[in-house]
């Protein structure tokens, strides 16, 4: 039973180990990028094991130094990662609900990276490999947002989504995509609300009742990437964000400041 100390506050700061999954890794990605990137190593598998790397090396030192720009760097590497075996992956190995890279691309800003995760994506659903709401809420954002896709795509994708639904059940995500098409500002605040507080339950309690370590509750159940990328999404359709939420903080939403380099995952 983990001690509820850590939990005060809901804080990532109160964890003294940032450091270490800092540094742990820093020297993962060291060793297996440029395994990846000269072509030894493939598979989804892999280049998601780097992607999770950068965002963890971005978090852990995000909250330790307060500076952003570290964050949006690692994030921008992690889907800059993505988008190039995307794009060279073979079909039979990816999966579209697979989607931290790609929510990493759109946290950072870097709609190019994004747009080419969400072309190489996989339309079909794999039943042996994802769960179909999860499949469907990732379809709809990149056919609305990154692929242009006709408004009767994007309406049956959201059909279908609103039907996997289970019935009776309620489904955050489902409210947020609703809200972003229709560009429904008040919705979209009461879905995201209640979207980062299933999130912060979720990895609170998952860390307190031990089924999760303290890494993924310190940087994962702290930092809300995901949220940060659907606020994002929010600003381009017109719908007014506040300042700064409580699992993301006003340093890491204010715009980044990169040069969007499609080749930067592969320097460490």
């Amino acid at each position: 039973m983990k001690s509820d100390s850590n939990l005060e506050g809901g804080c990532a700061m109160r964890s003294r180990f940032l450091p270490v999954y800092l540094s742990n890794a820093d020297v993962e990605l060291h060793q297996l990028i440029p395994l990846l990137a000269g072509g030894a190593l493939g598979g989804e598998g892999m280049f998601l094991r780097a992607c999770r790397g950068y965002r963890t090396r971005g978090c852990a030192a995000f909250f330790l130094s307060g500076r952003a720009l570290s964050l949006h760097q690692d994030l921008q590497r992690s889907g800059a990662a993505f988008a190039a075996f995307a794009g060279q992956g073979m079909e039979s190995d990816k999966v579209t609900s697979r989607a931290e890279p790609f929510f990493d691309a759109v946290g950072c800003g870097d709609e190019a990276a994004a747009r080419l995760i969400a072309r190489h994506a996989p339309r079909e659903f794999k039943p042996d490999r994802e769960l179909l709401e999860d499949f469907l809420y990732v379809r709809l954002l990149m056919q609305h947002f990154f692929l242009e896709s006709p408004p009767a795509e994007v309406a049956s994708t959201l059909a279908n989504f609103e039907a996997a639904v289970v019935e009776g059940l309620e489904s955050t995500r489902l409210d947020v995509c609703r809200a972003l098409l229709a560009r429904d500002g008040d919705a979209f605040q009461g879905a995201f609300q209640a979207l980062s507080d299933e999130h912060r339950a979720w990895y609170e309690n998952g860390f307190r009742e031990g089924r999760l370590p303290e890494e993924r509750w310190a940087l994962d159940g702290c930092l809300f990437i995901e949220g940060l990328a659907l606020l994002r999404l929010a600003r381009t359709v017109g719908i007014p964000i506040a300042s700064e939420y409580p699992l993301i903080p006003s340093l890491a939403l204010a715009s980044p400041k990169l040069l969007f380099d499609a080749d930067a995952w592969r320097s460490p």
